[in-house]
């Protein structure tokens, strides 16, 4: 803690295990995971806790099928309250949803749309789908309200790969353009701390990627 009696709200974000149909570019498509998938989040979630107790208060989940379903089943493992926000939904990729990477480039004719989303997300959004704007708006009211009501929870947040890197703006800032700087593997895991202070707030990252 960087400030002396601090209020401070811990978030353990972590991202989905493999799921049903392997890699490809998933948004609102509503796969299950897979076993390995499964089994991805059960080791990772293992690894978190201390002396086989869940340092949580709760835990907070996307709606889709990939992060609910173990959300809920290790809240109940645990006995501890789940509550399924929608705002962590993965981005929707519209044209794209449920397509693997070549599949999207085989569609693009005259220009990479999925290279320059990459290259600057604040540029470019999928066709049809969810602008990045609009995305970030959402995670970042989801990250407020996580934060602020009420302070003082260690909540495990089960969402998306560019729902953590959303979160993960919030606290270092990146303009939009690096919204999508950070490429975690199935099931990752990093920690966000948020301490209310005298002088305000202020979010730290405490790892990433783990």
């Amino acid at each position: 803690m960087r400030f002396i009696d601090a209020e401070v709200t811990t978030l353990d974000l972590i991202r989905h295990g493999e799921p049903v149909g392997g890699r490809m570019l998933r948004g609102t498509t509503d796969h299950p995971l897979s076993e390995r998938g499964w089994q991805q989040m059960q080791c990772a979630t293992d690894e978190l806790l201390i002396e086989g107790t869940p340092p949580w208060d709760a835990i907070v989940t996307s709606p889709l099928a990939r992060c609910r379903e173990f959300a809920l089943w290790l809240g109940e493992t645990h006995d501890l309250p789940v509550t399924v926000d929608p705002r962590l939904a993965e981005m929707d990729l519209g044209a794209w949803e449920g397509k693997t990477h070549a599949e999207v480039r085989a569609l693009e004719q005259a220009m990479d749309l999925q290279a320059a989303l990459w290259a600057d997300p604040s540029r470019t959004s999928p066709p049809g789908g969810e602008s990045v704007e609009a995305f970030d708006k959402r995670v970042g009211a989801a990250w407020q309200e996580l934060v602020e009501t009420p302070p003082g929870r260690h909540l495990l947040v089960v969402c998306h790969l560019f729902v953590t890197n959303a979160m993960l703006r919030q606290v270092l800032e990146q303009p939009l353009s690096r919204i999508l700087a950070f490429d975690l593997p199935y099931a990752a895991t990093c920690r966000l701390r948020h301490e209310r202070h005298a002088l305000g707030g202020t979010s730290l990252v405490e790892w990433i990627g783990r």
